[in-house]
């Protein structure tokens, strides 16, 4: 019988500060691109090469040398986003200085203006990705221009909101592809997760997604901000809990095949269950567009 003990999950972050920086950049030197049209790698190959502009926020994450940072749409985020259970980077890009330059941090909105640049990347950090801006500069976005829209971010941060939906994705993402997660034994071996693995998990690193009321706190903080924009997430949030129930119940009712050879369960509906949880992420990405100043 094998016995868990860790679950190998999790996203490094690891907070630093910028180095000095060049700002000369110019608005309107560039094709307009929003965090939303960067969903659609159409569109992004659409640019690839060309001078873009965006308005984003340097996250508190990156290389000390400078070289280099993560452009998020939204502020008050420690870590760069990226997709479920992935070191994929979503809603954030990273932002190359040009050789020889260095980024100095401001928690200001800032306006990038830089070469896009398509491939499969992956920085010193671990963090992969289809696209970056490089040779890139930057001027920062005056304070009233985003007073109004900051506002009611920061009362969502506040009360953690944000974060707390982000993990939502997370936990989602466990119980709808539990099966390609790992686990290790006694004796250090890693193993792909049986279907009793889950409950353990369930009622150990998950125990306050179980909880009867999970979702339904969500609602409630989600309506606590009492602001009509609220209502598309507590849309998602609804249509969360339901896909979660039903991959919990094609688990309870043995909807899974088992390969030996490989040691593996496989459950029936994963890759319905998966697309459907990319479309509320993807729902999730839009929703966001509501608080971001590069539209």
């Amino acid at each position: 019988m094998k016995k868990y003990i860790a679950l190998f999950l999790a996203v490094l972050c690891i907070t630093s500060c910028f180095a000095s920086c060049k700002k000369n950049a110019s608005p309107g030197s560039g094709s307009r691109l929003s965090f939303a049209e960067a969903i659609n790698m159409d569109r992004i190959n659409e640019l690839s090469g060309k001078t873009v502009e965006i308005v984003g926020y340097m996250a508190k994450v990156s290389p000390t040398h400078g070289k280099f940072m993560y452009l998020m749409n939204l502020p008050y985020q420690t870590c760069p986003y990226c997709v479920p259970n992935t070191q994929q980077l979503s809603n954030t890009i990273a932002v190359y200085a040009p050789d020889g330059d260095k980024f100095e941090f401001t928690d200001a909105p800032i306006n990038v203006v830089g070469t896009l640049e398509t491939g499969d990347f992956e920085d010193e950090l671990g963090y992969t990705y289809n696209y970056r801006i490089k040779d890139a500069v930057y001027t920062q976005v005056t304070s009233d221009e985003a007073t109004e829209v900051l506002a009611l971010w920061e009362r969502i941060s506040n009360i953690g909101l944000s974060a707390d939906v982000y993990s939502m994705f997370d936990y989602i993402d466990f119980e709808c592809n539990w099966q390609n997660y790992t686990g290790t034994d006694a004796d250090g071996n890693t193993f792909y997760l049986y279907p009793a693995d889950v409950d353990y998990f369930e009622t150990t690193q998950y125990a306050d997604y179980t909880k009867e009321d999970y979702f339904t706190t969500l609602v409630k903080h989600a309506k606590s901000i009492g602001d009509p924009v609220m209502d598309e997430l507590i849309s998602i949030i609804g249509d969360a809990e339901a896909l979660v129930n039903e991959a919990k119940s094609d688990r309870a009712a043995g909807k899974y095949t088992y390969d030996e050879a490989a040691d593996q369960y496989a459950l029936e509906t994963r890759d319905d269950l998966l697309a459907r949880a990319q479309d509320l992420y993807t729902r999730y990405a839009y929703w966001l567009e509501n608080f971001s100043l590069s539209n």
